[in-house]
């Protein structure tokens, strides 16, 4: 059975013997590949593909996940966020939204929400460590992110994450900080 020049599609040729079941399976397989497939999670997906090729495309109903295959393995596109409490050490507590973290796409732990200190009047000094990423997210790469905080004149501030999952306030004294939009790579 030939090819199409373009993706390869299956067809059948004039001389070849009438079989519309199999030339409709045929082009259906090859469709069935080159489409949005959908599995209940990963393991269903593996088990239903045996021999992945580079380019295919599967969702994942369990996350919540849109995977690609590579040359070598299945990759996250996008996935549902599964939000987890970041632990506040004491003497700081949630300023508006809950600080949490969250794996996205496999490579970055995303933050959100607000920190301040949990006795009235008291600031976040620079050098403060406010919580912990939970151990569950993964190890992440340690540096320096800008946040925003209060502000004020002299306000600059940044969260520096550590390879041992602490976030610590580095910058000017200030009431409140936000994580809302750190991004920090796995290792």
């Amino acid at each position: 059975m030939p090819t199409t020049t373009i993706g390869g599609a299956p067809y059948p040729a004039p001389d070849d013997a009438d079989d519309v079941p199999g030339d409709l399976q045929a082009l259906a397989e090859w469709a069935a590949t080159r489409t949005v497939m959908r599995f209940a999670d990963a393991a269903a997906r593996n088990a239903a593909i045996t021999s992945p090729v580079a380019g295919m495309v599967a969702w994942l109903d369990s996350p919540g996940s849109l995977t690609i295959r590579t040359s070598t393995a299945w990759r996250t596109l996008w996935s549902n966020l599964a939000w987890s409490d970041i632990a506040l050490s004491s003497g700081y507590e949630t300023y508006g939204t809950t600080p949490q973290a969250a794996v996205e796409n496999g490579l970055f732990i995303v933050l959100k929400g607000g920190v301040q200190r949990s006795t009235s009047g008291a600031q976040i000094a620079t050098n403060a460590v406010l919580g912990t990423i939970p151990s569950a997210l993964g190890t992440p790469i340690s540096g320096d992110y800008p946040i925003a905080t209060q502000w004020s004149t002299d306000n600059v501030g940044r969260l520096y994450v550590g390879s041992d999952r602490s976030v610590q306030y580095i910058g000017s004294t200030t009431n409140w900080v936000s994580l809302n939009g750190v991004r920090v790579p796995l290792a």
